[in-house]
Parts: structure tokens; sequence; C-alpha cells
């Protein structure tokens, strides 16, 4: 078993790069258990640094929801490798945050307390996991894309995310494994430089892969909580085609810039997309419509796996656009243009295992 950490300051694209390591674990045939970040799910949740008394506070909840979390998922992990007896029955529990982010947000003598209300020792803490990956925000070297929006969460300006990012590099330079991906304008070659250094690390060779075609997926069939309520819906069938195919996470929502949780939208009579409150968010959803496209057309997909029922990604049938839990027949905004694009889609249900 080993367990490594993927971090990074705000609005670095850990979400993507989780999905896409998801995919590489799943293709490569690698067992992997993976760790939800903590501080988001408490934020979501009305725990925030601005509803404790203190950020001493937050982090010390923040740090004992992440060692609650690693050693339910390290015991997993535990049991797995037992029940692998393969010739690689190595498993990966990869981290979304790691205990020494709450540095990044404390000084010294603050961090120091949360580790010891937590039964930590600070000099143990690296010790914990076998590699750590940064990645750096975007509003250290693009500060006007720096956004809020898709993240609920995330309450820091550019200047001060860029000021967390150089804090969590502190924080976590002293681990032997510890490495730093840039962030490059394009960001797929980010992603693709986490995959890299994550499959040398892992000792994951992908050129024995089958080379069958890669198949766009949405995102939240592969276990990614990018949902308007921020959930997944994990669909076994279509994980298991991992094995033998290259799967794409796509979240054409999250791409059209929308925030996760967001309101639900669907699609109106008149073919506008709007959300539960009468907003328009056409505009957004033909975004997200086109990364995908685009997104399918660089990984040489020509199958897409889609979610049902989604105003981006239902295949057959939408709901009408009253709220009230009615589907029709018709197509998500995303699917009608993969469709028009010549792709295979199919939903969920259509996949057996």
């Amino acid at each position: 078993m080993r367990t490594v950490v993927i971090t990074g300051g705000p609005c670095a694209g850990k979400t993507t790069a989780l999905g896409a390591l998801r995919a590489l674990s799943e293709r490569a045939g690698v067992p992997a258990i993976f760790v939800p970040e903590a501080a988001t799910d408490l934020i979501i949740g009305g725990v925030a640094p601005w509803t404790c008394a203190s950020m001493l506070e937050f982090q010390t909840r923040v740090m004992a929801l992440q060692l609650e979390r690693e050693a339910e998922a390290m015991s997993q992990a535990e049991a797995a490798a037992q029940a692998e007896r393969r010739a690689n029955p190595d498993v990966l529990v990869v981290c979304d945050r790691g205990i020494c982010d709450s540095h990044a947000y404390l000084d010294d003598d603050d961090y120091a307390r949360a580790l010891t209300a937590n039964g930590l020792a600070e000099g143990d803490v690296l010790a914990r996991y076998d590699a750590v990956f940064h990645l750096e925000t975007i509003a250290k070297t693009s500060p006007e894309a720096y956004t809020k929006a898709n993240n609920r969460a995330r309450f820091e300006n550019a200047s001060e995310a860029a000021a967390v990012d150089d804090r969590g590099v502190a924080a976590w330079a002293a681990h032997p494994n510890f490495h730093v991906i840039p962030s490059y304008a394009d960001f797929e070659r980010k992603t693709a430089a986490l995959v890299d250094a994550m499959r040398e690390f892992a000792g994951i060779d992908l050129r024995e892969r089958t080379q069958s075609s890669p198949i766009l997926v949405s995102a939240c069939l592969l276990g990614e909580p990018c949902r308007y309520d921020a959930r997944s819906v994990p669909c076994d069938a279509v994980r298991t085609l991992g094995r033998d195919h290259e799967l794409v996470p796509v979240c054409p929502e999250q791409l059209g810039g929308l925030p996760t949780p967001r309101i639900p939208s669907e699609i109106q009579p008149d073919e506008r997309v709007a959300d539960r409150e009468g907003n328009d968010r056409t505009d957004a959803f033909l975004a997200g419509a086109q990364a995908a496209l685009r997104i399918a057309r660089e990984h040489g997909c020509r199958k897409a796996i889609l979610k049902a029922k989604s105003p981006s990604c239902g295949v057959h049938e939408v709901y009408d656009g009253s709220f009230s839990g009615i589907v029709i027949p018709g197509q998500g905004i995303t699917a009608a243009l993969l469709a028009d694009a010549g792709l295979e889609i199919v939903d969920e249900t259509q996949v057996r295992p």
C-alpha cells in the first residue's frame, strides 16, 4: 500500500486532475482508493472559517476529519491488498490534500496546537505519506483567469490564493518525495504532467494497456462529485470498462464555468436552459458542450457514455423544464452536440458489466 497526496493552491484544477488519475488507475488495473478533501466538505456542510471561533478551530476540525478518512481508506486498502492475490497487489490511497495543508493557513504555533489537539507530532506527519504532488494555482501565472465561481468553498481572491500556494509549498517542501506541477497555460498539459509523475512514482506502465478506443464518460459516473448537488453517481459497469479502455472524464457543466454545487437546471420548451430560480444558463451549457467535444476529439473518442436524463448529458430523455420530475424524450445539450459530431452516445443504463 502506498499513500499519496494531491494538493495545490486554490483554483489549481485538482478535481479534473483527480478524475484523470482515477481513470489512469482503472485502465492500468491498479487498485486505488480516493480520499475526498475534508476542508471543502466541511465548508459546504456549514462548518467554515467564518462560522468557527478562529482559523485554528476550523483547521483543527479539518485535521480531525482528514485523519478519520485516511484511517478508513488505509483500512480498506489493507483489506484489498490481502484480497488481491495477483502479481502486483499494490493499492494506492490518493488523498485530496493532507494534514500539512493546514500549515498554509496557520502560523507555526497554531499549526503545532492543531497537531497536538489531534494527537499528532509534527515530526511524524510527513512520514504518513509516500509522495506529495502539488498543483500550482492558476492565480500565480494567469491571475485574470482565477475564479471562485466554480467552487463554493473557495473564499480567497487571486493574490490571497497565490500566497496560500506559496505557504502550501513551504508546508510540504521537506517531504523527500515532493513534486510541484507548474500551472501551464494549457491545463491539459498540467494534468498530463501530473499523470506522468504519478505514473513514474506508482510504476504504472500504460504501454501495456489495450489499444481499444478511448471513451468519453460523464465524470459523475466515475465517482467525481461534480453533479449539481456536489454528489456523484458511480456506475460499476462503466468503471469496469476502464480495464480495457481509456476513460476520459468530463463534466460539461463545470467545463462551462458553473459552480459545484449549483442550482439545478432544465431545458425549457423554448430550448433555453434555465435553473430553478429562472436564471438563463444556456451560454454555460453550450460552452461546456463545446469543451466536451473538443476533449473528445483531442483524445480520439468515438463513443461517449453519458448520465441519463441530465440537461447536459441525457441521451434519450430529459426533464421537461418544469422542475416537477417529469421526463420527456429528448437529448441534453452536450449529448446532442456529440451525436451531431458523429460520436456514438449511450447512457449508463445501456452499459452491461
